[in-house]
């Protein structure tokens, strides 16, 4: 399981360098962190974050990471060092998806679908408990969010040509028209 800390800076790194991607805000970025929590037991077979999750008025909120961002208010969050090496290949990826797969999504439509009926979030919050259970988590994770990977629309076949070890593009010569 990984640190909530290291996962939110991996998001908050691949938000900020995406120019259409939105901000990445201390609201959004938790809600993020939730459904990278959810869907991770259907993708990865087990729960990604470590951190609890409390159910706060807005949405599942890991404390630690409200508490580490919130002078930022509503502003994003400026990309910080991230410790890739404390992430696996596999979850790198998978953060990678979560991220593209919600990023069309507004923050107002994000903490909406963070209070579904019968989701972890609702029954912790209805229930006024401060923690949500990763049973909730889990029972909810195998049913609900599906985050799937990203598949290439372009084939090996599609492209010509290679790189140097200079990284510079080389054309079959017939394709060459520099000379």
């Amino acid at each position: 399981m990984a640190k909530a800390s290291d996962v939110a800076k991996l998001m908050i790194e691949i938000a900020n360098s995406n120019p259409n991607e939105d901000l990445m805000t201390n609201l959004r970025l938790n809600k993020l962190l939730y459904f990278a929590q959810v869907g991770s037991l259907k993708r990865l077979g087990y729960l990604l974050i470590d951190d609890e999750f409390e159910a706060w008025k807005f949405g599942p909120v890991v404390k630690q990471i409200y508490d580490s961002y919130k002078m930022h208010g509503r502003n994003g969050i400026p990309t910080a060092p991230c410790n890739r090496e404390s992430l696996t290949r596999e979850e790198q990826l998978y953060i990678i998806d979560v991220v593209r797969t919600f990023s069309p999504k507004s923050t107002s439509t994000l903490v909406s679908d963070s209070h579904l009926l019968g989701g972890p979030w609702e029954k912790a919050y209805t229930s006024n408990e401060t923690i949500i259970s990763k049973d909730y988590i889990k029972d909810y994770g195998n049913e609900a969010i599906e985050i799937k990977p990203f598949k290439s629309k372009f084939k090996e076949t599609d492209f010509i040509g290679y790189r140097n070890e200079s990284n510079i593009l080389v054309l079959p010569k017939e394709l060459d028209y520099a000379e």
